[in-house]
């Protein structure tokens, strides 16, 4: 009897997933140690005062509702929610210098599940079961999800690699970010003393937080760690989405299946659509982390915003304190997402006042909580920046064929647009299945669907500095998913029987293998694997419409032999499974053992600079401002590239001014004629005072410096303009405390008094 019903219950599959995702990253050298650690702080820190308020918040789902949510939705749900919990505890834990602190949250929790009567009826509420089945094949798709990004994306940013070797500059941007935020809060561009932080930092205030509980280096963190947690949160918290949006265990099933398994297109299973037709799973998912996380804190809100939707009912108070808590959670993980769910709810608003006539006081309700959070968001965390957006109808198809070598024309960039279409919308074919059961007038597909052609249309409309603007297009990924399993979950009979299952998987299996072997016979014959032709992108945009229209022809002429005509669902299984094509890749290449070009990556500094940098860090007090020598990524380039972030990375402290690259007036002063990474420094003056102390070294322009920006270290690089002879002469101005072949660190000492 407990034989069985363990092999029946969630813990075999739950079992399977976590041995298969250890043994994967043990095969890219994460130790079995920090992989235990996190494990244990992911639970115990994480997981379980996140369901616990999650329970908490949504009781009267589990105990007024028909249908009360599985514990598979709770655990993954209030698992993303945990992490949403915690950062303000951390905030505030870092403000007052005790940056452990915010691990009292998860014992108070355990204190209140055991000693309090509300804490343990929340524990013990009633729960739905979910077929085991469904746990078995959620938990093959997170093994894919991790085996792809093992496959493809890790292998591009071993943990071998010294930290000089970082295969990314964003990554050097990343780590002082998290540098920022394991010691000060209100946090600021540490590479740029004085400049309000108005990036998307959430992430980064997590990875900090993580490695004060656990004790990990931020590198594993951004590289494998992080990412497998996200992958496996979002591929989970869809399902759970899923599962309660349709109430049909096969949709959660096919929605995250839709999202890791990737968009289609004919270009070649190893064309690089990392920019444009970028599926959810590409080098970008480790790259950047405030995508990633985004994707994942996105859950619980549309989750909670689809709750508040519902027709047959209207949500508890409770509910609503719940949304509000994930809106902001999510408003400072991406930036992308606020906006796109708020013009779907202004949408709905303005469909139901104009077609209906009716004033939906929840509808209203929800656009104000949207509106609030919007602005909340871009005025107090991203400063009332824009990033220099602007319209620009169409750039993206431009930039698109631009990037392939492809002359630009009318007919190319109406192609180029239909492909980029394709390859976003595809994978929502299911959402045909909404007409059929009328379900397009339920207030949830609106939303979702107005906040979908939002993000798409950003994306054509608009131009962003850095081709920004593609992120609101990446941004509506799980809506267009949700709507699609949806839709196909209204197509197919309940419960679906095994022959039509096998049928509608052959289908979409067989016109997959298709694909692929079409993208790979068209690979062959490219000069360069990661281009496209045009034909290429022809037959992407055209094999959709074929496929459409011959099924249209079939139908009629079955309909007109007055014989059963095939059903939507065969169609929409066909069109689904072009997509395939990756998973195909994965498995041949997996197979054959086919070696990845994997260039080794340039230096992005000298050699023993994270030894003087972390000298600074272990030697002075988190409020210690440093100068340095070094703004340009390279000392010998004609031009600077104002990416330069290592220093204040590794030595954990604010820089006067470092590098200036990812700022908002950097980004702000963007022109069609000069890249980003080009632009000179924002504030000349700064600049000459910092430098004058390093290449005009006496007792009078080291004082202006540390007068100017009460700098108590300076930094100094020996392959950057310097005179190091003067420096050190200036014996009682500083003192030299770290020296190694390339780098020197100077101590300005203590003002006496």
């Amino acid at each position: 009897m407990v034989a069985r019903r363990f092999l029946s219950g969630p813990w075999l599959p739950i079992g399977g997933v976590v041995l298969a995702v250890v043994l994967i990253l043990h095969d890219r050298d994460v130790e079995l140690r920090d992989l235990v650690t996190f494990a244990a702080y992911l639970v115990l820190a994480v997981a379980i005062p996140g369901v616990f308020l999650w329970r908490l918040l949504l009781r009267q789902l589990h105990t007024e509702d028909g249908t009360p949510p599985t514990w598979f939705e709770d655990l993954s749900l209030g698992t993303i929610f945990g992490f949403g919990v915690q950062l303000p505890f951390y905030l505030v834990s870092v403000w007052v210098d005790v940056p452990q602190l915010f691990l009292v949250v998860p014992v108070v929790v355990l204190v209140l599940s055991v000693a309090a009567p509300f804490g343990r009826r929340t524990w013990t509420m009633p729960t739905a079961k979910v077929d085991v089945r469904v746990s078995w094949a959620v938990g093959l798709v997170v093994v894919y999800a991790v085996a792809w990004l093992a496959r493809y994306a890790f292998p591009l940013r071993p943990l071998s690699l010294a930290p000089y070797k970082t295969p990314s500059v964003d990554e050097t941007f990343h780590q002082a970010l998290i540098s920022e935020l394991l010691h000060r809060f209100p946090p600021e561009i540490p590479f740029l003393l004085g400049t309000p932080l108005d990036y998307h930092w959430f992430v980064h205030a997590q990875m900090a937080a993580d490695h004060w509980a656990t004790g990990l280096e931020s590198s594993l963190m951004l590289r494998e760690l992080m990412p497998v947690a996200m992958v496996g949160l979002t591929v989970l918290g869809l399902a759970a989405a899923a599962l309660r949006l349709t109430g049909r265990p096969v949709a959660a099933v096919i929605a995250p299946a839709l999202l890791v398994v990737g968009v289609f297109t004919l270009m070649g299973p190893h064309y690089d659509a990392g920019t444009f037709t970028e599926p959810f799973l590409s080098r970008r998912y480790v790259s950047s982390p405030s995508q990633a996380y985004g994707f994942m804190m996105a859950l619980p809100a549309i989750v909670l915003i689809l709750e508040v939707l519902r027709p047959d009912r209207l949500a508890r108070r409770l509910t609503w304190l719940a949304l509000a808590l994930a809106l902001l959670a999510l408003a400072g993980s991406k930036a992308t997402f606020m906006p796109l769910f708020l013009c779907g709810a202004v949408v709905l608003l303005l469909v139901q006042l104009v077609f209906r006539r009716t004033f939906d006081k929840t509808v209203a309700a929800l656009t104000a909580l949207l509106l609030i959070v919007t602005v909340f968001a871009q005025v107090m965390l991203f400063g009332g920046s824009s990033g220099a957006m602007r319209v620009d109808f169409f750039l993206t198809s431009k930039a698109a064929l631009k990037s392939q070598h492809i002359t630009i024309s009318t007919t190319a960039q109406v192609v180029m647009t239909v492909t980029l279409l394709v390859g976003w919308l595809l994978y929502g074919a299911g959402v045909v299945g909404l007409v059929r059961g009328r379900l397009w007038r339920d207030p949830r597909t609106v939303w979702m669907t107005f906040s979908v052609l939002a993000g798409v249309s950003v994306a054509l409309v608009f131009f962003r500095s850095g081709l920004s603007q593609l992120w609101f297009q990446r941004s509506v990924a799980e809506l267009v998913v949700l709507l699609s399993a949806w839709g196909l979950a209204v197509l197919l009979p309940n419960p679906v029987t095994k022959r039509l299952g096998a049928t509608l998987v052959g289908l979409a299996a067989g016109a997959g293998l298709v694909a692929y072997l079409v993208s790979r016979y068209a690979e062959a014959g490219n000069r360069v694997v990661q281009q496209a032709t045009y034909h290429e992108i022809l037959a992407t945009a055209l094999t959709p419409f074929v496929l459409i229209a011959g099924y249209l022809l079939l139908w009629l002429v079955i309909r007109l032999g007055r014989r059963p005509s095939p059903g939507r669902a065969v169609l929409v299984a066909v069109l689904l499974g072009l997509g395939l094509t990756h998973v195909y890749s994965l498995a041949y290449d997996t197979a054959t053992g086919r070696t990845q070009a994997r260039p080794v990556p340039p230096n992005q500094f000298a050699p023993g600079g994270v030894q003087a940098a972390a000298w600074i860090a272990d030697h002075s007090d988190r409020s210690d401002i440093v100068a340095t020598n070094v703004h340009c990524r390279k000392p010998t380039d004609a031009k600077c590239d104002n990416r330069n972030f290592w220093i204040s990375a590794y030595s954990e402290r604010r820089i006067v001014i470092e590098g200036w690259g990812y700022t908002a007036t950097t980004n702000g002063a963007y022109s069609d004629e000069a890249r980003n990474s080009l632009i000179p420094a924002p504030d000349p003056r700064r600049l000459e005072i910092n430098d004058a102390a390093f290449t005009k070294p006496t007792t009078e322009t080291v004082n202006r410096l540390v007068q100017s920006y009460d700098v108590r270290y300076l930094f100094v690089s020996k392959l950057y303009p310097v005179d190091l002879q003067g420096l050190s002469a200036l014996d009682k101005t500083v003192t030299k405390v770290y020296q190694n072949k390339s780098y020197v660190v100077f101590e300005v000492p203590k003002a006496e008094g």
